[in-house]
C-alpha cells in the first residue's frame, strides 16, 4: 500500500497488505539479494539470514562489515528479537521456510510478514527476470525495475536471434 493510503476494509483474509515504505527488510531468500543489487536497494536490507562470509555479492558483505545490514540468524532459527526490535517491515524467505512452518507462523504473529521467493522455479528465464518488477514496487523503484526487465528481453531477444542465425549458417554449410 503506498504511504498514506488507507488499507482496503474489504481486503480478504488471507492478503496482508504491504504498508510502504519497506525500509527495514530480513533477507533469508540469498538469491533474491542480486534484485536489490541491481535496484540499488541493498540499503533497505537491514536483517540478513546469512552472515557475511555466506555472501559472493559484495554489496551485502560491505553492508555487514559497516553495520548498515546485520545478521539476524538463518531461516530456520531466526533472531525474532532483533527482528521486532529492528521494526521489520516484511520478512522474504526463500522455500526452504516450509520445512519451518513455525518459524513463518511466528514471524506472521510477531506482525511480520512473511514473502515467500519463489523466482527459482520460474521456468524460463524471462519470468525469472520478471521478479526484478516485484522488487521494483517493494522498494520504490517500479521505473528502475522496468527499465531492466526491458533491457534484458532485449539481450535475450538479441542472443535468440543470434543462436537462430547461427543455426541457420550452420545448417547451410553442412548441406554444401
Amino acid at each position: 500500500m503506498p504511504e498514506g493510503e488507507p488499507v482496503p476494509e474489504d481486503l480478504p483474509e488471507d492478503i496482508t497488505p504491504l504498508l510502504q515504505p519497506l525500509t527495514n527488510m530480513y533477507l533469508a531468500a540469498t538469491s533474491a539479494m542480486d534484485f536489490f543489487c541491481h535496484l540499488d536497494a541493498v540499503d533497505q536490507i537491514t536483517l540478513s539470514g546469512t552472515d557475511r562470509s555466506g555472501w559472493y555479492l559484495e554489496e551485502p558483505k560491505k553492508a555487514l562489515e559497516e553495520g548498515t545490514m546485520e545478521y539476524a540468524g538463518k531461516y530456520s532459527a531466526p533472531d525474532y528479537e532483533r527482528i521486532v526490535d529492528k521494526s521489520c517491515s516484511l520478512a522474504i524467505e526463500s522455500t526452504m521456510i516450509y520445512h519451518c512452518p513455525q518459524v513463518k507462523e511466528q514471524l506472521e504473529n510477531l506482525g511480520v510478514p512473511v514473502l515467500v521467493e519463489r523466482s527459482s522455479y520460474e521456468a524460463d528465464p524471462l519470468g525469472r527476470m520478471e521478479w526484478i518488477k516485484l522488487y521494483g514496487v517493494l522498494t520504490g523503484k517500479e521505473q528502475l525495475a522496468e527499465e531492466l526487465f526491458e533491457k534484458e528481453i532485449w539481450k535475450m531477444f538479441l542472443f535468440r536471434r543470434m543462436k537462430d542465425r547461427n543455426i541457420r549458417i550452420r545448417q547451410t554449410r553442412e548441406k554444401q
